[in-house]
């Protein structure tokens, strides 16, 4: 599994600058986040949902499905401040996107649009779409994306929805994976501050046999880039994520430090955000505890996965990045107003 970043190092160019007010609240302290709101915000105006269709795994199986369904949008707003996902054992890991529509009604993507999970989002950021959820490895459950106050993002006419899911039965018995997703809209007006998705992805990583081993990269932003929510994604094998400030008077300040894989929740709300214009940029990393007695690489199955799904803002300011062995490639998203 790559991360969205992969195709977007490639094919994204920089875009213009934005700016937040200047008077906005600083943390004083150690900021490490907490669960979001439950619920969906009192100020919601309608939104949209869909249902994945309903798969049956047999005992160790693992599977891959991509689905695409119309963005069906009710209320008068279309802007994206909350997110709620429920589903019962069997969701390893879903990503769910918009881009650009294809067709009509509830329909599987098409054999050569799926590269794998997270593979095909890339095409999608770059083409205009937006993020509309990333949820907890093996979660169990109702999981929550809620913004702080007057935090949104935008979902554009003009576009469909695609799940890209990862299943994975790790039981003795055979389930059945129904995911049911929404999404809660909020008048335009009371957005403050608009948001755009980014992923941080850890690469070019091998984790000896019988063996605890922790990997960790730098990357350098050069534009105001406030954090509201961060969701690690991590297997089996990881004990801890992290995410520290690098250079500035905060220097390896912690923002995030988070054990590794369970199956609650992991996502993490900033109110305030965290203001990595108070430094150089980041520093994170993933530490693993290896119980195989072969070595593990990235990858699904056996293998592992560091990596940091979130929101920023300003939206033209979510750096996104890919950072492997040689160094760290960061990119910006598209306008948000762009078609």
């Amino acid at each position: 599994m790559r991360a969205i970043v992969l195709g977007v190092s490639a094919a994204l160019c920089l875009v213009g600058c934005g700016s937040s007010d200047a008077e906005r609240d600083q943390p004083t302290g150690p900021n490490l986040g907490s669960t979001p709101e439950q619920g969906a915000p009192p100020n919601a105006v309608g939104g949209f949902s869909i249902t994945i269709p309903k798969e049956t795994l047999a005992p160790g199986d693992e599977t891959l499905p991509c689905w695409l369904f119309p963005l069906e949008l009710e209320g008068p707003s279309r802007f994206v401040a909350a997110a709620s996902l429920s589903v019962g054992d069997g969701l390893h890991h879903g990503n769910i996107t918009t881009r650009k529509k294809t067709g009509e009604g509830v329909r599987p993507c098409p054999k050569d649009d799926n590269p794998g999970i997270v593979g095909g989002e890339a095409g999608d950021i770059i083409d205009g779409g937006a993020v509309l959820f990333g949820s907890s490895t093996q979660l169990v459950g109702t999981e929550w994306h809620r913004f702080p106050e007057g935090k949104a993002y935008r979902v554009k006419d003009g576009y469909e929805v695609v799940a890209r899911m990862h299943y994975l039965n790790t039981g003795s018995a055979a389930i059945s994976v129904e995911p049911k997703y929404r999404w809660y809209t909020i008048p335009e007006a009371d957005v403050v501050d608009e948001l755009a998705p980014f992923a941080w992805v850890l690469t070019d990583f091998e984790i000896p046999p019988l063996a605890e081993h922790s990997e960790s990269r730098d990357c350098t932003f050069w534009k105001e880039m406030r954090v509201v929510d961060a969701m690690p994604h991590m297997h089996a094998l990881g004990t801890r994520f992290h995410a520290s400030y690098r250079g500035g008077p905060r220097d390896g300040e912690l923002w995030l430090d988070h054990q590794g894989y369970d199956e609650n929740t992991d996502i993490l709300s900033y109110d305030p955000a965290v203001d990595l214009s108070q430094g150089e940029g980041v520093s994170f990393g993933c530490d693993w505890k290896n119980t195989f007695t072969k070595p593990i690489h990235e990858g699904i199955g056996d293998n592992e996965m560091c990596i940091l799904f979130g929101y920023a803002y300003p939206a033209v300011n979510s750096f996104s990045a890919y950072a492997g062995a040689g160094g760290c490639v960061v990119v910006l998203p598209p306008e948000p107003g762009s078609p």
